[in-house]
């Protein structure tokens, strides 16, 4: 099952292949680009993974809000806010809808583009070590073509990739 860790800000601290292979893999990205909130808004490709996009990028908007709460005098917050509202005018609208919002589980809704529509159910749980990390997990019900198609996933994300030796390269 898809599983990440995230960190204040929704930063993506950690994640397995079933995660990297619904979503991407983090690791391709520097640090300072792993941020779900970020991805969310100014990703095309994760951006389009989501059928419910207006509703997944309102309730993210509303919940960096609340963390702004918290930390107003944050600069890596602020900095955060400001690229996103900069760079995307939906974050900017429902930023400035003033909405805040807190929410540890429910359907996502995803349209793969390699094995296609997924309703997964997503549950969020915050460490009890430390208040600003989450472990957040996507689920499927076994047998269910969710649940196959999240097998594929993780199976295509984990297999070798193809090696290609020059005695199998077609001659014209």
């Amino acid at each position: 099952m898809p599983a990440t860790v995230l960190g204040r800000y929704n930063d993506i601290l950690a994640w397995n292949t079933a995660a990297a292979a619904l979503y991407q893999d983090f690791g391709k990205l520097t640090p300072s680009e792993r941020n779900y909130t970020r991805l969310l808004f100014l990703d095309r490709a994760m951006r389009s993974l989501f059928t419910d996009w207006e509703d997944t990028g309102r309730l993210s908007a509303a919940l960096l809000r609340m963390e702004t709460a918290s930390n107003p005098d944050d600069p890596r917050l602020a900095t955060l806010v400001g690229e996103l509202s900069v760079r995307s005018p939906e974050f900017r609208e429902w930023w400035n809808g003033r909405i805040v919002s807190h929410t540890t589980y429910g359907p996502k809704r995803f349209r793969h583009p390699l094995v296609g529509p997924l309703t997964l159910d997503c549950d969020t749980w915050t460490s009890p070590n430390d208040p600003d990390v989450m472990f957040m997990i996507l689920t499927a019900e076994p047998g269910t073509p969710e649940d196959h198609a999240l097998r594929i996933l993780s199976s295509w994300q984990t297999a070798p990739a193809p090696t290609t030796h020059p005695a199998d390269t077609p001659h014209d």
